[in-house]
Formats: C-alpha cells, sequence, structure tokens
C-alpha cells in the first residue's frame, strides 16, 4: 500500500487519488503498473481543513477490492501539480499533531498501569494539560486560518 506521497502536504478539497494525478501517469499510458490501470484508489487519511485546502496528515492509498490484490498500485504518487508545501501555520499544526501523538502514548501508557502514585498522577495532569492545550492551539490555527488572521507566533 501506497502513502501516495501527501503526508505532511497540502491538497485541494476535492483531491482524490487516481492514476490520472500520478506523477507515473504518462510512463503508465504506454506501460501500466497494474492491471487496473486506469484507476481511482480507495483513500483513507486523517486531515486538518484550512482554507487554502486539506492539510494530510496521514495517507494511505489502495484498493477497495478486497481480495483483488491484483488491483493495487504500490506505486501511486501524486504528481507535484496537486499538492503545495505547507505554510508556517500548517508547519506549526503538523509539529503540535506530532507532540499530540506523542502525549497519547504517553497517557495511554500511565492509564494502562492502573492504579497511579501522586507522583505519577501529577505527571498525568500535566502532561493531560498539554494535550488539552495542544487541541487548543490547531483549533485556534484552523480560526484564524480561517478568519484571514495571521498566524500567531
Amino acid at each position: 500500500m501506497s502513502h501516495g506521497n501527501l503526508e505532511g502536504k497540502l491538497v485541494a478539497r476535492n483531491f482524490w487519488p487516481a492514476c490520472e494525478n500520478c506523477r507515473r501517469f504518462e510512463a503508465c499510458k504506454t506501460k501500466p503498473l497494474h492491471p487496473a490501470y486506469p484507476h481511482n484508489w480507495h483513500w483513507g487519511k486523517e486531515s486538518a481543513s484550512f482554507p487554502e485546502g486539506e492539510l494530510v496528515l496521514l495517507s494511505w492509498v489502495g484498493t477497495a477490492a478486497v481480495g483483488d490484490p491484483h488491483t493495487a498500485c504500490e506505486n501511486y504518487e501524486a504528481g507535484p501539480q496537486h499538492f503545495t508545501a505547507p505554510l508556517p501555520h500548517h508547519q506549526h499544526y503538523l509539529a503540535l499533531e506530532k507532540e499530540r501523538q506523542d502525549l497519547d502514548v504517553q497517557l495511554e501508557g500511565l492509564e494502562r498501569e492502573g492504579a497511579l502514585s501522586k507522583e505519577t498522577e501529577a505527571l498525568y495532569v500535566q502532561l493531560f494539560r498539554r494535550f488539552t492545550k495542544i487541541i487548543e492551539e490547531q483549533r485556534a490555527l484552523r480560526t484564524d486560518a480561517e478568519a484571514g488572521k495571521p498566524a500567531a507566533a
């Protein structure tokens, strides 16, 4: 399965992975890399919506044809004309997302341990406060972008 070279990139709201927007499309016209050519791919993604488009956080591109692995293209990669690099406020959002995911792992680990000592409970509260602050910061980045406000430093 391919990620489509889309993670951390900004795509149009109506973007969908397909042979036609793959960087290998012209080469595949004469010698397709998979039997399903031309094809629209199944796309799973996690993204954040901004006025400029969708900021792709996670992406997996494959086929929805269960049991038919022959239709998949392991080489799908969106052509550079179909995405843009993140702007500074998108980069800040991505950095916050990485930190949020790391905190989530730590919080889940503490929760699995069960009963917390006073020290561990204090750490949990500290991590959880930062976790919720990150979510607020991410929401503000999207809201400010929608309102046309410059991103906070």
